[in-house]
């Protein structure tokens, strides 16, 4: 069975870093008035940072029907008998049902991850899926140790405020009527036991109390040098960095990632939020 891995880019990859790891590339739409950008093929991180920044009232969308169809035209005319698709989680997005539409309208087999997050978690499960295909394990396998890779793993946010997460609707009402409430900060959740949909983890009063509730939180979970930590940002680098280091100066085993959170989440997020998420690898 030849496999193909596709992936969107809630996972922070833009279309030359999925496609230099072999994996296949769907981009999600940022709605600015009546310009659509092609989130991965003509936006960047600090392009969509600015313009938060300067007010504009984004949207975002599914990948463009067309561009979904002709990429299962490819596959078939390359000789894939499947796909993996390893999208945003479908507590936020629409686009796994969509996706899986078009390919079932398309006579091309496919199968989707639910990962129950986005960003890093997302674009590590596609990663290992690429490399245990290109390993030759067969499909159950790869979806039996994707799926436990999932099962341990887990994302929380410090966004700097609500408003961005209220207007885009991704949160739960619990975790929404936050945004009312005065010298909040609240961490938020995005996992399995959310259902992939951003829920109230707790709440405290500061910025540093909350990202040293997130760290102890992760301490308390057990990660082990057997998982990947990731600190994510959204044009927030100085106070990612704190978080960063007080994450790694207390467990310097873990390997980390530190980065952006891509542009079509941050959309959602707006400026100033972090975001800490580990996985056990694959």
């Amino acid at each position: 069975m030849k496999i193909a891995v596709i992936t969107d880019s809630g996972s922070g990859l833009n279309k030359d870093q999925a496609e230099a790891m072999g994996i296949h590339f769907l981009p999600l739409q940022i709605i600015d008035d009546e310009q659509v950008y092609l989130d991965g093929y003509d936006t960047t991180c600090e392009e969509i940072f600015q313009m938060i920044r300067d007010g504009k009232m984004m949207k975002t969308s599914l990948p463009p029907v067309g561009m979904v169809e002709d990429l299962f035209h490819k596959l078939k005319k390359e000789g894939y008998d499947h796909g993996i698709f390893v999208p945003l989680t479908s507590g936020l997005s629409s686009t796994m049902q969509n996706v899986k539409m078009l390919a079932d309208n398309n006579d091309f087999d496919l199968t989707c991850i639910e990962c129950h997050t986005t960003c890093y978690i997302q674009q590590y499960i596609a990663k290992a899926a690429k490399q245990l295909v290109d390993e030759g394990k067969d499909l159950e396998e790869i979806l039996e140790r994707l799926n436990n890779s999932i099962e341990n793993s887990n994302t929380l946010i410090i966004p700097d405020d609500l408003d961005h997460l209220k207007r885009g609707g991704r949160l739960t009402p619990l975790a929404a009527a936050l945004g009312g409430m005065l010298k909040i900060k609240p961490v938020l959740k995005l996992n399995k036991t959310s259902e992939g949909k951003i829920d109230t983890f707790s709440k405290v009063r500061t910025m540093s109390k909350a990202m040293k509730m997130a760290v102890d939180t992760f301490a308390d979970e057990g990660i082990m040098d057997d998982y990947e930590v990731v600190v994510l940002h959204t044009d927030a680098k100085e106070t990612a960095e704190e978080l960063r280091d007080l994450y790694f100066g207390k467990y310097p085993n873990n390997d980390n990632v530190f980065g952006f959170i891509g542009p079509v989440i941050s959309v959602h997020t707006g400026v100033g939020c972090l975001g800490l998420q580990y996985i056990k690898k694959v």
